[in-house]
């Protein structure tokens, strides 16, 4: 098999494996958030019997019209649910403590507004995502901005110094990418790594301008399970080797 359709192969492991993991373990779960990607959608059309009789609490306008397609009940308002039984998601790059970088899908806000609210996250996804080094730097940090702060935030980060901002530019449409809320995204590509995820993030929410940014600490990961060519690596609390 070429590359890609050896990480196909890892995508479907961790996929299978996380669908008979939601059954044995989260069979009682009734509210489920769902990030975005492709590797959710993958997981959801799978198991779809598994989400058929749960509310459904979307990430994004591209993971709701997915949910709809299959005929799935989704919360009318998910603003309003306070508590989720479980989120499920995938990430753009994991590292050995398990803090991850989110936000290739320009989700990662409605993303983590979910992943707080819940009570078990758990991530999903291929090999090449999991890096298992004690920092952060493969991907780069996406940043959601408010788009008269733009500017501003740009100057900003250049002068942290921790990496270089780029305004990340639409590909179907003329200028910047606009997240459901409305809003800009930097990607910011780190130039060393980063050994402490959370204080980097704490730092660039100080800056005036920026909602949120896509470093989801190891406090907002419970469990990772990363598809291999031949098996499942599986990570989190309480768990940890290959099936």
């Amino acid at each position: 098999m070429d590359a890609s359709s050896i990480i196909e192969q890892a995508k479907l492991n961790a996929c299978d494996y996380a669908c008979r993991h939601l059954y044995e373990k989260y069979g009682d779960a009734l509210v489920v958030g769902v990030g975005t990607g492709s590797t959710v959608k993958l997981l959801i059309t799978k198991c779809r019997d598994f989400f058929t009789e749960r509310i459904l609490v979307p990430s994004s306008h591209d993971t709701l019209l997915h949910l709809v397609s299959l005929g799935l009940n989704t919360a009318v308002d998910p603003a309003g649910v306070d508590d989720i039984d479980l989120y499920i998601d995938g990430a753009d790059e994991v590292s050995g403590k398990l803090d991850l970088v989110k936000g290739r899908g320009g989700a990662f806000l409605r993303e983590k507004s979910l992943a707080v609210r819940s009570r078990v996250r758990m991530y999903v996804v291929d090999y090449t995502k999991y890096t298992g080094l004690n920092h952060i730097y493969v991907k780069p940090i996406p940043i959601e901005v408010v788009p008269v702060s733009v500017k501003y935030v740009i100057r900003k980060l250049q002068e942290l110094g921790y990496g270089e901002p780029l305004l990340r530019m639409g590909t179907g449409k003329d200028g910047p990418v606009v997240s459901d809320n409305g809003n800009f995204i930097v990607d910011y590509r780190l130039l060393k790594p980063v050994e402490d995820p959370l204080s980097l993030h704490n730092t660039l929410k100080l800056v005036h301008g920026v909602i949120e940014t896509g470093i989801f600490p190891s406090n907002l990961v419970d469990i990772v399970v990363v598809g291999e060519p031949a098996g499942v690596r599986v990570l989190g609390k309480n768990t940890g080797g290959r099936e």
